[in-house]
């Protein structure tokens, strides 16, 4: 989104910045963990792109980093009708109907006395988060008609 000067100066005027997509771009992680800290809310998309079709493709650990790492639930959200609004690769919206629907928030697990968490409790946070993400998909899908 920041190829292009003007969708980058938007995305950045409402406060988002860049990834770096592959790998686990730490200067991303910590910027995200500084917005939470402040209180902000912060939106990320663990799959790292739009993907198409009905599977919630396998997630990106960042999300669960963040939420475990500051503390912070993650809501869950699902989004139906998109593909048809603006399908992958497509520089125009075409008029059609989006559902968001909002799940209950997932509270992060907490390490004991300061130490840190084992990367085994950000993994299953991940695949709970994926589980709740493929339920919320699937329900605004089929209420996007």
């Amino acid at each position: 989104m920041w190829k292009f000067r003007l969708p980058g100066r938007l995305f950045t005027a409402l406060g988002g910045f860049p990834v770096r997509r592959g790998t686990a771009d730490r200067e991303a992680l910590r910027r995200c963990v500084e917005v939470v800290e402040s209180g902000e809310p912060l939106v990320l998309f663990p799959e790292g792109t739009r993907q198409s079709g009905p599977v919630v493709q396998p997630l990106f650990e960042g999300a669960a980093y963040i939420a475990a790492r500051t503390g912070v639930p993650i809501v869950p959200v699902g989004i139906g009708g998109s593909e048809r609004v603006m399908p992958k690769g497509s520089k125009m919206v075409r008029p059609g109907r989006i559902v968001v629907v909002i799940g209950e928030p997932i509270a992060p697990p907490v390490a004991e006395d300061g130490a840190r968490l084992p990367r085994r409790a950000v993994h299953e946070l991940t695949m709970t988060l994926h589980e709740r993400l493929q339920a919320l998909f699937d329900e605004a899908r089929r209420l996007a008609g």
